[in-house]
């Protein structure tokens, strides 16, 4: 096993404050270990935020920038995940073109495709495609939530905070969602089932 093979399996073992630690007290590993981890999912969310590419990965890397040099001032979090999509969502609106924050507010950001995490939970292509078609019919910001929540696992404190919604008004948007998946999928049943037994809110 080389040396960057070692090096990536120690950052693996440490939980996120403890990495964030290192971060925060100038470990350059540190902060490329959380880069290459977590930029694939940065870079979809971004995707579904604002749909030109360069100014997305812009985005991410003027994140991690500024990450590196504020690191004296950072504040310490259980949650890095949670800590750079919220970042990383208020830096994209703060830097593309006028009237996107606009926009977002009236319609909210078009969720990644949840339903094909759902679908791969499918045997049937047939069953797979009414799936499909029945959560593209659920609103924008449900899209979202759900994404947030169970695709990408935060919580839902965290995923309220990025969607700047009050806690009651999360869960009442995520009941809202997965009531209308279950009201128009038999085959939902299952899944949502494993959803309330896997993930509390």
């Amino acid at each position: 096993m080389n040396t960057v093979n070692l090096e990536e399996n120690s950052y693996s073992c440490l939980n996120d404050k403890e990495l964030w630690s290192k971060l925060i007290n100038g470990d350059e590993d540190a902060l490329a270990f959380i880069y290459n981890t977590h930029f694939p999912s940065l870079y979809k969310y971004g995707m579904k935020i604002f749909t030109e590419s360069g100014v997305v990965k812009d985005c991410i890397h003027d994140l991690f920038a500024a990450l590196w040099f504020s690191r004296e001032r950072l504040s310490g979090t259980d949650s890095i995940k949670y800590y750079l999509f919220a970042s990383l969502k208020r830096r994209i609106v703060r830097h593309s073109r006028p009237g996107l924050l606009h926009r977002l507010l009236e319609t909210a950001v078009s969720a990644p495709s949840v339903e094909q995490t759902i679908i791969e939970e499918q045997s049937s292509q047939e069953r797979s495609k009414k799936l499909e078609k029945v959560i593209k019919k659920l609103p924008k910001r449900q899209k979202e939530i759900l994404y947030l929540r169970y695709y990408e696992g935060l919580t839902t404190q965290e995923t309220a905070d990025i969607m700047s919604l009050s806690i009651d008004s999360t869960y009442v948007l995520l009941s809202k969602a997965l009531n209308y998946l279950r009201k128009h999928s038999d085959e939902l049943v299952a899944i949502m089932a494993y959803i309330y037994g896997s993930n509390k809110f």
